[in-house]
């Protein structure tokens, strides 16, 4: 879905994160972002990909927890 101003939202924020944490480990690790992104056909590096999960990771684990996942969701307004 998308708000008024054309941005997508996110209707079901669990079931987008369940969708990059494939591997059903509560948490989306750089092997699950770079999936994604391939199937997406996004052209990023690696480097990007591990400075996506360095800014999410609040918790310094290394890969990107649900609560990591909801409060980036929420600082971009992508959150419906």
């Amino acid at each position: 879905m998308s708000s008024g101003n054309g941005e997508p939202k996110v209707d079901n924020p669990n079931r987008a994160f369940q969708l990059f944490d494939h591997d059903q480990t509560g948490r989306i690790s750089f092997k699950n972002l770079k999936r994604v992104v391939k199937e997406l056909g996004e052209k990023m590096t690696d480097e990007e990909l591990r400075e996506m999960i360095y800014e999410a990771d609040r918790e310094g684990s290394g890969d990107v927890s649900l609560d990591d996942f909801m409060r980036i969701l929420k600082k971009t307004h992508l959150l419906s």
